[in-house]
């Protein structure tokens, strides 16, 4: 008697870690230069550079790039950037972690201050945290057949297995160009920049994945013409791009993680030699997974008239699909201005970013809480102080429903900004409001016995002699009819036929005549 099996890939968690570190730093402006006068913004990312692990133990080395808007000591005003870094090392305990298995690293910047110690030195302080996880490759041999077996009865359950088929790091570089409209003069030099990633999805096809979004691209610039000092451009860059993926292909469930790792932009003469074209260079790390719900039927229990069969039983975990689906959460709120006495005359540049700070399994689903970290460029009133920036954390909460949850699912979470309007209701005051899409797959995690091998013995026929060739029998709670007909030497269809029912009606308290099969 041969067993068919039939193998699952999947991937398991080997463990979670999670560190938190504070960087602090001093910056001296380049002597290039000018005075500091004030601080206007400060933005940066955490940019992994190596992460090595070996015997339950990982070294993360990496840096914090920050970049400085900044207002001169003139009378004008004058606006300037700068930028740095600050590297870090980190290491972090996760139990069973090996060289060779999968990691995952998300690399979040919670918070970053630049501070003005004096006219010519920033105090950089910053708050980063690291979430890494370790999984393993594991594939599982389910038993779903026996072959040879005379007239041997078998027990299948079925079970829906979420079997990984395609799991691929890759990049996606964006090339692109922005002309600048009449009304805009020509640009002398960029002073400030943000690219921002929107509303990506994935689309599978046959060995290959369609990749949608866009770029948002924010540029201040100094101007060629003497009036009109400092620029500013604010436009979309829509994208669609082709990656090989062996093994895709439509109807698979598809799990996207998207970080954008840099953007360049360029300026180049147009036609006529003016400054007036932004090439865009920008590349985005993905991490794809993909999934095929696999229908299995396993040998749950066996046994033969003809033979004594010894079914050997293991238990098997696996993982079943619950959802892969987006939610759109709407976000709102009022910001009000510290500088009552410079008006707000004109909103250049708005931006946000997602900051998830918990999620929960409850009975209903996953509970998403975070916030939405708003920045706002505006033109003021004072001349000397010609743009500010105001910074506002608007909460969000978010229940996304998915039946079957529990504190042990797997989820796979990506929470994206996908809109952003922030408009002015007065000189002081300004509304937001805001969509974050939620895309989430989230899978269960089962376990299920099956035989992994059988033993044949000869039947004892002296045991067997000495049961009855027939009884009366009252099915008790908790019988099914498998097991009564495995323990009176029997089959379920021969039950059925002697006492003319269906399977189904063998309920408790049913009479039945039991008739031994094997004499």
């Amino acid at each position: 008697m041969e067993l068919v099996r039939r193998t699952i890939r999947m991937t398991r968690q080997k463990g979670k870690a999670v560190s938190q570190m504070t960087l602090d730093d001093d910056y001296n402006i380049p002597e290039t230069m000018p005075d500091v006068s004030m601080i206007v913004q400060e933005k940066g990312d955490l940019e992994i550079g190596e992460v090595r692990v070996e015997n339950g133990r990982a070294l993360i080395r990496g840096n914090l790039r920050f970049y400085v808007l900044y207002l001169d000591d003139s009378d004008e005003g004058g606006l300037h950037s700068v930028k740095g870094q600050i590297p870090f090392e980190e290491n972090m305990n996760v139990e069973g972690a090996k060289d060779g298995d999968s990691l995952k690293l998300n690399g979040i910047l919670e918070d970053l201050f630049a501070v003005l110690i004096n006219s010519r030195k920033m105090g950089i302080k910053a708050v980063g945290t690291l979430e890494l996880t370790v999984e393993e490759l594991a594939e599982e041999a389910l038993t779903t057949a026996l072959e040879g077996g005379e007239q041997a009865e078998i027990r299948t359950e079925h079970r829906t297995a979420a079997a990984l088929t395609v799991q691929k790091k890759d990049t996606c570089r964006i090339k692109d160009e922005i002309i600048l409209p009449a009304n805009k003069p020509n640009i002398r030099e960029l002073i400030w920049q943000d690219v921002t990633l929107r509303g990506m999805e994935l689309r599978p096809g046959e060995d290959e994945i369609l990749i949608k979004g866009e770029l948002g691209v924010f540029v201040l610039y100094e101007s060629e013409e003497t009036e009109q000092k400092t620029g500013w451009l604010e436009q979309s860059v829509p994208f669609n791009s082709h990656i090989d993926v062996h093994g895709s292909r439509e109807g698979l469930a598809a799990s996207l993680g998207a970080v954008l790792v840099g953007a360049e932009l360029e300026v180049k003469p147009d036609y006529d030699g003016e400054l007036r074209v932004l090439h865009v260079d920008a590349v985005l790390n993905l991490d794809i997974r993909m999934y095929e719900e696999e229908g299995v039927d396993l040998v749950a229990d066996v046994y033969s008239l003809k033979k004594e069969l010894i079914p050997e039983k293991a238990e098997t975990d696996y993982e079943r699909l619950l959802i892969n689906s987006a939610s759109r959460c709407r976000v709102s709120g009022r910001m009000t201005t510290e500088q009552t006495d410079m008006q707000i005359l004109q909103i250049c540049h708005s931006s946000g970013e997602v900051k998830l700070d918990d999620c929960t399994a409850v009975e209903q689903g996953l509970r998403v809480e975070g916030a939405v970290q708003v920045e706002v460029l505006y033109v003021t009133s004072d001349d000397s102080h010609p743009i500010l920036c105001r910074k506002e954390a608007i909460p969000f909460e978010q229940l996304i429903e998915v039946p079957g949850m529990t504190k042990d699912s797997v989820w796979y979470l990506d929470a994206i900004l996908d809109q952003l309007a922030v408009d002015m209701v007065s000189g002081t005051e300004m509304d937001v409001k805001g969509v974050v899409l939620l895309q989430i797959l989230v899978l269960a995690k089962e376990r299920a016995e099956h035989v992994v091998s059988v033993t044949e013995e000869p039947l004892d026929l002296t045991a067997l002699k000495a049961l009855p060739a027939f009884v009366l029998y009252a099915v008790q709670p908790g019988d099914t009819l498998w097991e009564i007909a495995k323990s009176c030497r029997s089959t379920g269809e021969r039950i059925c036929e002697i006492n003319g029912c269906a399977p189904e009606e063998i309920r408790p308290g049913k009479k039945l005549i039991l008739i031994k099969e094997v004499r």
